[in-house]
Order: C-alpha cells, then sequence, then structure tokens
C-alpha cells in the first residue's frame, strides 16, 4: 500500500455534475498497521463534514477486502494495493452507491482521486496527500523550509 503508517493530510477539491468550480476538501487521517492488516480513521472538511472510518484487511486471493464508513455512506469494497497505482472499487449493500479510487506517487506527495456515483449524482475528487510533519521549536532550532 502506497500509504503507511502515521499521521496524513489532504487537501483538494471535489467537482459535483454539472458544475464548473471544484469545492475544497480538506483530509486528517491517521493509519495504523497491525497483524491483520490497517485501519484509517480522521475526518473530512470542506466540500465534506464529517468522520472517515475504513479497514483494510489481505483477502486469500491476493486482493484486500474494505470495510468503510465516510461521512454518512457505509461501504463495502476490494483493492488492489500491492503495486502502484492502488485501485479501489466500493458499493453500499442495497447497490444505490459506488465509487472508485486510486492513489499514486506524485513529486509533492501521493494524490488520490476517484468517483463517486449516488443514483443519478456523480461527484469527482482530485486530493494531495502528504506525510503530517510535527513542528519542533526551540531557541536553538532554525527552519529553512516552510513547515505543512
Amino acid at each position: 500500500m502506497i500509504l503507511k503508517r502515521g499521521d496524513w493530510i489532504g487537501k483538494g477539491s471535489v467537482l459535483v455534475d454539472g458544475a464548473t468550480l471544484g469545492v475544497g476538501l480538506e483530509l486528517a487521517l491517521k493509519i495504523v498497521e497491525d497483524d491483520d492488516g490497517f485501519t484509517l480513521t480522521g475526518d473530512l472538511s470542506g466540500a465534506g463534514q464529517g468522520p472517515i472510518s475504513i479497514r483494510i484487511a489481505p483477502n486469500d486471493v491476493g486482493t484486500y477486502v474494505i470495510d468503510a464508513r465516510i461521512l454518512t455512506a457505509a461501504l463495502d469494497g476490494i483493492a488492489k494495493l500491492e503495486s502502484e497505482p492502488n485501485l479501489a472499487l466500493v458499493w453500499n449493500e442495497a447497490q444505490t452507491q459506488s465509487g472508485t479510487m486510486a492513489l499514486f506517487l506524485v513529486d509533492t506527495g501521493i494524490a488520490c482521486r476517484g468517483f463517486f456515483r449516488e443514483n443519478d449524482n456523480t461527484i469527482t475528487w482530485e486530493v494531495l496527500i502528504q506525510p503530517k510533519q510535527e513542528v519542533i521549536t526551540g531557541e536553538n532550532i532554525v527552519s529553512f523550509r516552510p513547515r505543512r
């Protein structure tokens, strides 16, 4: 999986069907790895406001199963995470919601692009995800690069 354990932040935009301008989106994410897979928890703000909780675990056929709670959506799915790009497909039990996502490396972090469809409405998103850096302060510390 391209994303590794730790704290991550993301900024991007969401574009709704028929709109010409995207709406800003921010992401705060914590990834924890255990013997059975990964747990991603965090919050969305901007275009969508609310919690994220995603469980990713390997299955016996070489792919991964996904159990995701994103805002009000409860989604299950499958992913290919062994090579780049990382790809995922999710859907709800009633088959009225579905989404896709791709993660791939870019110069300044990890890009996440995807689609989400509910009934006849489709949104697309694009987010740049980067490791969260803790700011260290002290009288004898000088930063030469701006911190995120």
